[in-house]
């Protein structure tokens, strides 16, 4: 499939345009990072609260004797006490323990008593395994055997239904092949119906924390979850739930992964679906804007990364545009705001779509950001500005005399990316404005030109070198045509 998202333009001085993808390696990294915080496993699921994990070196043979001893044990409360041990023992599991799974009998018993009739023991034995699947993959790896039983689990007990879901939701964070071994188990079409039909608060997080996992790319059965319909699904929870921040959360979890790996025609499934509107709404209400809007700002801007027609229909929708200028300028949360200055760049990609942000103030928001804030944060906010000078007739109306000095900055880094982007941004200013008034204003910055200059000498980047050397040119009037 194509990929969908937003190019910044930029012109050459051999007069072609060329496209540099919006999403840098480095970006994708940083989301992938940022995500982790709220996606990926669920880590150690206890009995009680004040049950406490023992200190690695306290587990011993020995205790492996004793917990084999109880889950082999014709008495029913002395297995109970075996696996209240284990499963809190398993939180941050022991070389000794790890043998005890990844060798030892320990999967073998917990199978039996979750075949068992006995609900209480059947709950703590999936309570061991949903702690087992929060570990490295090697031990994960481990309960495989047991996903069919996790599945039919669904089907059961509430409680124990959570806790299934949860060791699969576990499974699937771990990486395509878990993913693969699931979708072969058919864990697809009961988490999609569980998470359809719940009325529980609880098991819909958890239903949508598994369903999110799975969607994550890659995997082979991305269309299921269109064919099953879990968008339309999930927007009546969203219409049933909006009101429980824990559940709007996790189901825009899901909504974000969808979105992003979304043909044009599932996008606009997804908009037909209603629960783009239903997330704004619900955004409109969070102040100030904190880390529950990740996953929505996410899926934003993964749909107005698709077609001008779909990044149209989201900017119309009046909460937009609020809702991204308020996160942009909130201090409240870092992420929140490179998220957000994300969408704003690939919106600003569409140029019928600028208006809307420039007449909402956000110009001047986006200098303050690459006059003062951290590296990371001023090249976001430049992508916008770089794509609002572009346009062409707004040029002229940016304050350049401000942004001059912050784009020779980023010239003056040691980041490619920036020194790029600074160059960029002269080479629009040093050719669009008439007069050679954008020549004046770059001698008005103390070493702009040795700035310039010096990243012509040092750079690898031949666009870099190439557009800075006629740059120089025109700066020191050396060269009477204009770049194209």
């Amino acid at each position: 499939m194509k990929p969908r998202f937003k190019e910044l333009y930029k012109h050459t001085p051999t007069g072609r345009e060329v496209r540099q993808r919006r999403l840098s390696h480095e970006a994708q990294l940083r989301r992938s990072h940022r995500e982790q915080l709220f996606m990926g496993k669920r880590l150690r699921y206890r009995l009680t609260e004040d049950s406490e994990t023992e200190s690695e070196y306290e587990f011993t043979p020995s205790d492996t004797a004793l917990i084999t001893k109880g889950l082999k044990s014709t008495k029913k409360g002395e297995r109970l006490d075996a696996l209240k041990n284990l499963s809190t023992k398993l939180e941050h599991p022991s070389e000794e323990l790890r043998r005890f799974v990844s060798h030892g009998d320990c999967i073998d018993l917990l199978l039996t008593i979750i075949s068992a009739t006995e609900t209480d023991e059947k709950l703590l034995s999936v309570w061991c395994l949903t702690n087992i699947a929060a570990n490295e993959s090697a031990l994960a790896e481990k309960i495989l055997p047991t996903t069919p039983h996790l599945i039919n689990l669904i089907s059961s007990d509430n409680l124990v239904v959570m806790i299934s879901v949860w060791a699969l939701g576990n499974l699937a964070a771990e990486n395509k092949e878990m993913r693969e071994h699931l979708f072969a188990n058919g864990v697809l079409k009961p988490l999609v119906e569980l998470a359809s039909t719940t009325a529980s608060n609880k098991i819909l997080q958890t239903a949508c924390f598994a369903l999110s996992n799975m969607a994550r790319r890659p995997n082979t059965f991305f269309d299921e979850f269109f064919a099953l319909d879990l968008h339309t699904a999930l927007a009546k929870q969203l219409a049933k739930f909006k009101s429980d921040k824990s559940c709007v959360t996790e189901i825009s979890w899901v909504y974000a992964y969808l979105a992003a790996s979304s043909s044009e025609s599932q996008i606009d499934q997804l908009l037909a679906s209603g629960a783009v509107e239903q997330l704004l709404n619900y955004a409109g209400t969070v102040d100030p804007p904190g880390a529950s809007l990740i996953p929505i700002i996410r899926t934003l801007g993964n749909i107005v990364a698709g077609t001008d027609a779909q990044t149209h229909s989201i900017v119309r929708m009046p909460q937009f545009v609020p809702l991204i200028v308020r996160c942009i300028k909130s201090s409240n949360s870092r992420a929140v705001e490179k998220e957000s200055l994300w969408v704003l760049s690939s919106v600003t990609a569409a140029k019928p779509d600028i208006d809307a942000f420039v007449s909402a103030g956000i110009v001047d928001e986006l200098t303050k950001i690459v006059e003062t804030q951290n590296f990371d944060i001023r090249k976001e906010a430049a992508f916008s500005l770089l794509n609002i000078a572009i346009a062409g007739e707004r040029l002229e109306e940016l304050p350049n005399k401000r942004l001059v000095s912050a784009f020779v900055e980023f010239i003056r880094s040691q980041d490619q990316e920036l020194v790029r982007l600074g160059t960029q941004y002269l080479q629009i200013l040093l050719t669009q404005i008439k007069d050679r008034q954008g020549v004046e204003l770059l001698k008005k910055v103390d070493g702009g030109i040795d700035a310039l200059e010096n990243a012509v000498a040092v750079s690898e980047d031949d666009d870099v070198r190439a557009t800075g050397s006629a740059l120089i040119d025109i700066y020191y009037g050396e060269d009477s045509t204009k770049m194209e």
